[in-house]
């Protein structure tokens, strides 16, 4: 064989060696409940805005919690509720109080985005009032979800997060039956395939007792019917006797689930192993895992091909969890790349095509959303006032620790959590020694 050939295949096979060795693994979080409040409730550590976990944690993929509630009688056409804790509390018209309008959590998904990351919707959750009567109420659900937060234009004016388009849903059912479940997932994916320039995520987050309750996999349950229409399941091993600190337990049901995707034909989800990401992030002390037993997880876990990585509940537990000067997160991460935290790729927000409409009313203001980041005034403003000023968020002109959001041209003031000051540069609340504010 010629010298030049012979070189060529090694390089080949030494390329995809380590292609193979170089598996990336992923970490996904949720966010939106701050959870940390119940064990801190000094405001200082609850949990910080969604642009902020974009830009210094490598997580790969964000779940916003929660759509809570399916149909809610307080809305108009019984749309759908929200709950995002003290992140967003403004409902989208008068008409919709718990049909929450965010700009600011539409900044964080376009930066998420634009970093790489993905962002879910999770749907359900432990408490709520959620659930379908029929798979017809099933079906007409996913078309509801699709225009509101996917790739669907049918209700532009009353979207959540303006144009930015999430990444996919999440299903966290706790709750209720499992009526309709399966047609959900159909439509949304039958949706989602209508648009060729996403690659959408269908998730799950049952709990560990296998098969789950609520979704199975078992016939009439949705894992069990469509678990190949999952793309991840992000399994609960926290708050049940089969928790990561039950070692036999556990990797029996772990066995189970990965079993469960190996056999989905054509193919079945990738397994994420859910944990706490502090003690307090659960209802026992004892489903905490210390970084030493979450290497020996992952050391037991790393080949078999349906791993997916680990999934933490939550981000403000983690960010009040430092451990070697860094996040629990970030430290797993590390563990899981051997010691080199992955760059953050690069990419671009997901934002419907310009509405040609008209503009948007919603409620008393009539609001255009905005997908690129605004441009920094050369000043500080002088008052709280968007006049001359494109949407965005500006510093307080005379109070550090506050700031105020311009959307259509109205002024909507906000105060950080207690402790952190308004980063003008960053355009987030942060620790005061890291804020020039005069």
């Amino acid at each position: 064989m010629d010298i030049k050939v012979t070189f060529i295949a090694l390089f080949l096979v030494v390329c995809v060696y380590h292609a193979a060795d170089a598996k990336r693994y992923k970490m996904v979080a949720y966010w939106g409940q701050n959870g940390v409040y119940a064990i801190h409730k000094e405001r200082e550590k609850w949990e910080k805005e969604l642009d902020y976990f974009c830009k210094s944690h490598s997580y790969d993929v964000v779940v916003l919690a929660f759509n809570h509630i399916f149909f809610d009688r307080r809305n108009k056409d019984n749309l759908p509720g929200m709950n995002f804790a003290f992140h967003c509390e403004d409902p989208v018209s008068p008409e919709h109080p718990s049909l929450l309008r965010c700009p600011q959590i539409e900044a964080g998904i376009s930066e998420c985005q634009r970093r790489g990351k993905q962002v879910l919707l999770s749907m359900g959750g432990a408490s709520g009032s959620y659930g379908f009567t029929s798979d017809a109420q099933a079906k007409q659900y996913a078309k509801t979800i699709w225009d509101l937060f996917l790739g669907g234009s049918g209700m532009q004016s009353l979207r959540p997060f303006g144009r930015a388009v999430l990444d996919g849903v999440d299903l966290d059912i706790e709750g209720g039956r499992s009526t309709g479940y399966t047609a959900f997932v159909k439509e949304i994916r039958k949706l989602m395939k209508t648009d060729s320039s996403r690659k959408y995520i269908i998730g799950a987050a049952p709990q560990c007792p296998f098969p789950d309750g609520y979704l199975g996999p078992y016939p009439g349950k949705a894992l069990g019917d469509v678990g190949y229409e999952f793309d991840e399941v992000y399994v609960q091993f926290y708050n049940n006797w089969c928790h990561t600190g039950n070692k036999r337990v556990f990797y029996d049901h772990m066995k189970k689930w990965l079993d469960f995707s190996k056999n989905s034909k054509p193919g079945g989800p990738m397994i994420f192993v859910g944990m706490p990401a502090k003690i307090g992030g659960s209802g026992n002390a004892a489903n905490y895992r210390p970084l030493n037993e979450v290497q020996d997880i992952f050391n037991k876990l790393k080949d078999e091909p349906r791993f997916g990585g680990f999934m933490l509940w939550d981000a403000g537990f983690d960010q009040n969890n430092i451990i070697n000067g860094k996040p629990y997160s970030e430290n797993i991460v590390l563990m899981m790349n051997k010691g080199v935290v992955p760059p953050n790729p690069t990419g671009s927000p997901q934002t419907l095509p310009p509405d040609t409409s008209g503009p948007i009313t919603q409620g008393p203001d009539t609001e255009q959303p905005s997908t690129a980041p605004p441009p920094v005034p050369p000043t500080k403003p002088t008052s709280v006032s968007c006049s001359g000023l494109p949407d965005g968020h500006y510093a307080h002109p005379n109070d550090c620790s506050k700031f105020f959001i311009c959307h259509g041209g109205v002024a909507h003031l906000r105060s950080c959590p207690g402790g952190l000051k308004w980063n003008d540069k960053q355009k987030y609340c942060d620790w005061a020694e890291n804020v020039d504010c005069n």
